[in-house]
C-alpha cells in the first residue's frame, strides 16, 4: 500500500462516495510527474501542481496538455515565506530533489528558485476551495503543511509525507504536526514503511509495517517513513473507507 496505492484506493474511493455539485480541487506540493494528481484529473477535477524541477517538466506539460485548463502548473518551491529564490537540490533521480539534500541517489546541480506561502499564493492564483492537499517534497513537508491556511481552504483530505531520514523530521516534529493540525480540528492515520536498507542501494522497494491511529503509537524507528493522512475530526466516512480498502482481496 504505497502512497500511490493509498491516492488510487482510499482517498479516490473516498471522495467518489460522496456526491459533488462542483468539480474537486487537489493541489499536489511536490508534484514530480504527476501521477497522484492524474488519478484525482481523471475523475474531473482540477489541479495545482507545484514541482520545481525541470527534469519533471516534460511529463508534467504533457499532463497540462491532456487536461488543458483543468491543471496548473507552478514552477515554484512551498516554503514558510515568500522569498524571491532560494537554493533547491536538484537530485539525478526525479522525485529527490528538494530544499534538503537526499540522503539517496546523487546530487546533480543547485538551482535557484522561487519560493512561495502556500496559503497566500493560493490566494493571490485564484484558488476558493481545496478538497485534498498532497504535500511530497523531501524534507521540507511539515514547512509545507504549517504553511497552508487552514482558516480559508480548509480541504477535508491531507496526504504528507515524513521521513526520519530527513534533519528536522523526527518522532518530535511528527507529534507536533499531529498536534498542530489536531487544534484545527483534524485526525490522522499515519501508514509507516520500511525500506529494509534498500533504498541506500538505489532499490525503491518498501514494505508496510503498520497503520497508526493517532491516538495509538508513533513510529519509533530511526529509519521510519510514509505518509500521513488528515481527515476531519468526526468524518466517520473516511476511516469506513479505510477498512474497506484494508479489507479488500488484491
Amino acid at each position: 500500500m504505497t502512497d500511490q496505492v493509498v491516492a488510487e484506493t482510499i482517498i479516490r474511493d473516498y471522495f467518489r462516495g460522496q456526491p459533488v455539485q462542483t468539480p474537486r480541487h487537489v493541489v499536489d506540493v511536490g508534484a514530480c510527474y504527476g501521477t497522484i494528481a492524474n488519478v484525482f484529473l481523471k475523475d474531473g477535477w482540477t489541479a495545482d501542481l507545484f514541482e520545481p524541477d525541470p527534469a519533471c517538466q516534460y511529463q508534467l506539460q504533457g499532463l497540462l496538455a491532456t487536461y488543458g485548463a483543468r491543471a496548473r502548473l507552478f514552477p515554484h518551491a512551498v516554503t514558510g515565506a515568500d522569498q524571491e529564490t532560494v537554493a533547491f537540490h536538484q537530485n539525478a533521480i526525479p522525485g529527490l530533489s528538494g530544499l534538503s539534500c537526499s540522503p539517496f541517489g546523487s546530487a546533480r546541480a543547485e538551482l535557484s528558485v522561487r519560493a512561495v506561502r502556500l496559503g497566500g499564493f493560493l490566494a493571490s492564483v485564484g484558488v476558493t476551495a481545496v478538497d485534498f492537499l498532497k504535500i511530497d517534497t523531501e524534507g521540507n513537508d511539515f514547512e509545507v503543511l504549517a504553511s497552508h491556511d487552514f482558516s480559508t481552504l480548509a480541504p477535508a483530505l491531507v496526504f504528507v509525507e515524513f521521513s526520519f531520514y530527513f534533519a528536522g523530521q523526527d518522532q518530535r516534529a511528527l507529534a507536533d504536526a499531529l498536534a498542530r493540525m489536531r487544534a484545527l480540528g483534524y485526525c490522522a492515520v499515519i501508514f509507516e514503511y520500511r525500506d529494509d536498507g534498500n533504498f541506500r542501494r538505489n532499490n525503491w522497494t518498501h514494505r508496510l509495517v503498520a497503520a497508526h491511529l493517532e491516538d495509538g503509537r508513533l513510529p519509533t524507528a530511526a529509519d521510519a517513513f510514509g505518509n500521513v493522512l488528515f481527515y476531519r475530526d468526526g468524518d466517520s466516512v473516511l476511516l469506513d473507507t479505510l477498512a474497506t480498502s484494508i479489507d479488500a482481496p488484491r
